[in-house]
C-alpha cells in the first residue's frame, strides 16, 4: 500500500476512534461508521496498529447500550473488514480467547456474531481446536432459542475452521454424544442444523473420518420423517443430495476424492424412489417436496454407473408418457441416460414451445439428443415465441459447438433477429442480459466457425458494452446473406 494509502488508513481509524470514544456518541456515528466499512472494503490489507479501535468496538459490543441509536449491523460490518486487512495476531492480542468464551456465552446476539467473525478469522485455522470454543459453537448451534443470525454466524464459522483436522476431530470426534443425541431426538429444527453441519463436514471428510452411525440417515428414519413434519424429509433429501455433490466434486487431479461416499449413499436411494412412487399417498411430499426428489434423481441420473438411475427409473420412477412429471423428467435427468433409452419418447414430445424450454434447453447440451431434435429448432418456430423465451433457448444454443454450427448455418433468420431485432432496442434487464451472454458466447469461437457472422456479433457486442453504433456495410452483408 502506499504512503497515502497508509496516510488515509491512519486517518480513518482516528476519525473511527475519536466518534466511538465520545460520550455520548456523536449523532452522525452510523454515517461515520458505513463509510469506515465502505473504505476499508477495498482494501487487502493494512500495516495500522488496528488495536486501539478493535479495543473500542469490543468495549461498545460489551456495553450494548439499548437507547443507542447506533447501528450494531454496520458496527460488525466495520469489525469484520477491519479483521479481513490485519494480522490474527492483533485481533488476538484485543479479543482474547476469555474475550470470546465470554462473548459466545453472553446471549447479547451482536457480541456473539463478533466472537464468530473473530474465530472464524483464526490462523493457523486449527488454533481453537483445543479449547472449548468449538463445543460452545456447538451447543449454541443447537440451542433451539439462539437467533437466526447467530445460528448463521456459526454455521459460516464453522464451515471456515472444517477444513482443518483438528477442528473437525473436535466437532465429530470430541463433540460426538452431542452429535448423537442431536440425531436420536429426532426433532426437526435441531436435526436440521445437524444436517447442515454433518454437509459442512462432509466437503472436507475422508474415509477413516467418516463415522457412519452418525451420518447416514436410515431408509426407517426416512419413512419416519414424513411422519413427524415434511420439512425434515426435506431437509434429509437435501442433505442426501449434497452429499451426492460431494462425490461429483473434482480434485486438482481431475478425480473424485470422495468417490468412497457412494458405498454409504447408493443403499438408501431406493428409499426415496419408493417415496416418490407412493406419492399419492403421501400428500405433503406431492406438493411440498417433489422438487427436491427431483434434485436427488438428477444427480443419481449423472452417476457414472448409469444402471443406479436405471434401476431407480425401472422400479419407482417409470419414465413414460402416462407420467404425470414426464416433462420434468426430460427436462433434468442427464440427456445421455435419456439418449440411451427414450429416443421414441425424446423425438414424439419435444417441441418447440416455452413450455418445453426446459426440455429443449437439457436435450441441446448433449450432441446425440440434439440431433434428434434439431430439425424441430426452425426459425419459424424459434421465432414465434416470445422474446424473453427466444433468448433462453438461444442462449443454451450458444454454448455448444454442435448447437452453434446449426444456428449459424441452417437459422440465419434467428441470427439476423437477434443482432437487428426489428421490434426495437431490448430494454427488459434479464432479456438484455441474455441477448449479451448470447453473444459472448458466440465471440468465444473463431473467426472461421462465425464466418460471416463474425464482424456483425463483434460489431454489436461491442456496441452493446461501448455504446458505439453497429456498421452499416455490415447490415447489409448479413441481410445479403439471409
Amino acid at each position: 500500500m502506499s504512503e497515502k494509502g497508509i496516510s488515509h488508513t491512519r486517518e480513518l481509524f482516528d476519525m473511527l476512534n475519536t466518534a466511538l470514544e465520545a460520550a455520548p456518541l456523536p449523532t452522525e456515528i452510523n454515517d461515520l461508521l458505513e463509510k469506515g466499512a465502505l473504505d476499508l472494503s477495498t482494501h487487502t490489507y493494512s500495516q495500522e496498529d488496528p488495536k486501539r479501535l478493535l479495543s473500542n468496538i469490543k468495549r461498545i459490543l460489551v456495553e450494548q447500550n439499548p437507547d443507542s441509536q447506533l447501528d450494531y449491523d454496520l458496527l460488525l460490518q466495520l469489525l469484520n473488514n477491519i479483521i479481513s486487512i490485519c494480522s490474527f495476531e492483533d485481533v488476538l492480542a484485543t479479543f482474547t480467547i476469555d474475550d470470546l468464551e465470554m462473548a459466545l456465552t453472553s446471549s447479547v446476539a451482536p457480541l456473539v456474531v463478533a466472537a464468530c467473525k473473530v474465530i472464524a478469522k483464526s490462523y493457523p485455522r486449527g488454533i481453537f481446536a483445543n479449547s472449548v470454543i468449538c463445543d460452545i459453537l456447538l451447543k449454541l448451534f443447537f440451542d433451539a432459542n439462539v437467533s437466526i443470525s447467530i445460528v448463521n454466524s456459526i454455521e459460516q464459522t464453522i464451515a471456515t475452521l472444517s477444513s482443518d483436522e483438528l477442528i473437525r476431530r473436535r466437532v465429530l470426534v470430541n463433540n460426538s454424544p452431542l452429535l448423537m443425541a442431536i440425531r436420536k431426538q429426532f426433532e426437526p429444527i435441531s436435526s436440521a442444523r445437524l444436517l447442515e453441519l454433518l454437509n459442512i463436514e462432509a466437503a472436507y471428510l475422508t474415509n477413516s473420518e467418516f463415522n457412519e452411525k452418525l451420518f447416514v440417515i436410515r431408509s426407517e428414519e426416512i419413512s419416519k420423517s414424513l411422519e413427524v413434519d415434511i420439512v425434515m424429509f426435506i431437509h434429509i433429501t437435501a442433505y442426501y443430495t449434497k452429499l451426492l455433490e460431494e462425490v461429483f466434486t473434482q480434485g486438482l487431479s481431475q478425480t473424485h476424492p470422495r468417490k468412497w461416499l457412494l458405498k454409504y449413499i447408493l443403499p438408501i436411494i431406493p428409499s426415496f424412489g419408493k417415496i416418490y412412487e407412493k406419492r399419492e399417498e403421501f400428500t405433503d411430499v406431492k406438493f411440498f417436496a417433489k422438487s427436491y426428489l427431483f434434485k436427488l434423481f438428477r444427480k443419481v441420473s449423472y452417476l457414472d454407473d448409469e444402471s443406479v438411475f436405471a434401476s431407480l427409473d425401472r422400479d419407482y420412477i417409470h419414465i413414460s408418457k402416462e407420467n404425470e412429471h414426464i416433462n420434468d423428467f426430460l427436462s433434468f435427468v442427464n440427456p445421455e441416460y435419456l439418449y440411451n433409452h427414450y429416443q421414441s419418447l425424446i423425438i414424439e414430445l419435444t417441441s418447440v414451445v416455452p413450455s418445453h424450454l426446459g426440455i429443449l434447453r437439457n436435450l441441446i447440451a448433449n450432441e446425440r439428443c440434439f440431433s434428434l431434435i434439431k430439425d424441430q429448432l426452425t426459425a419459424s418456430a424459434i421465432l414465434a415465441m416470445p422474446y424473453m423465451e427466444q433468448m433462453v433457448l438461444l442462449q443454451k444454443l450458444s454454448q455448444f459447438s454442435h448447437s452453434v454450427h446449426y444456428l449459424l448455418e441452417y437459422l440465419p433468420k434467428v441470427m439476423s433477429s437477434l443482432l437487428y431485432n426489428e421490434n426495437g432496442e431490448v430494454t427488459e434487464t434479464e432479456s438484455a442480459n441474455l441477448r449479451r451472454e448470447i453473444l459472448e458466447n458466440l465471440l468465444k469461437y473463431d473467426k472461421d466457425t462465425l464466418n460471416v457472422w463474425y464482424s456483425p456479433v463483434r460489431d454489436e457486442y461491442k456496441r452493446i458494452v461501448q455504446g458505439t453504433s453497429s456498421n452499416e456495410a455490415q447490415v447489409n452483408l448479413a441481410s445479403s446473406y439471409l
